[in-house]
């Protein structure tokens, strides 16, 4: 569905521009006729405007679905995070929450040391070279 958005949306514009430029042009030329003229400002108008307004809402139309897809990726990561840390008692590592996440070790550090920032979080360094974060419950 979003290719065929997308391929609805380049066409309206290209078109849409196309005859909105060529209509411009013909407008502008001092050397054409009234009658000339207004026919191009029709064309502009019935031809260029319509698609080209069609294709930019289409782009903005799925720009707010992309934005929103993003929206709903980071609550349900943050709700995955609050499930992790209550099933963990408030410890989580890396390796943890990018094994519960699907997200890679180097976006889970990220994560959490984001979220460490924001929750006042400890650290621990276990024996084996392994950060524990420490939520406070």
């Amino acid at each position: 569905m979003r290719f065929l958005q997308k391929t609805l949306a380049g066409t309206c514009l290209f078109f849409g521009l196309l005859i909105v430029l060529v209509a411009t042009v013909e407008i502008l030329n001092p050397t054409t006729s009234d009658e000339d003229r207004s026919g191009s400002v029709a064309a502009l108008v019935i031809f260029g405007l319509p698609p080209t307004a069609l294709g930019a809402w289409l782009i903005w139309n799925l720009r707010q679905q992309y934005e929103r897809s993003l929206e709903n990726l980071a609550d349900q990561q943050e709700q995955r995070f609050l499930q992790l840390l209550q099933d963990h008692k408030g410890d989580l590592t890396v390796l943890q929450f990018a094994t519960a996440t699907q997200l890679s070790l180097e976006e889970s550090k990220v994560y959490l040391d984001e979220k460490a920032q924001q929750l006042n979080a400890s650290f621990d360094v276990l024996d084996n070279g392994a950060v524990v974060y420490r939520f406070p419950l």
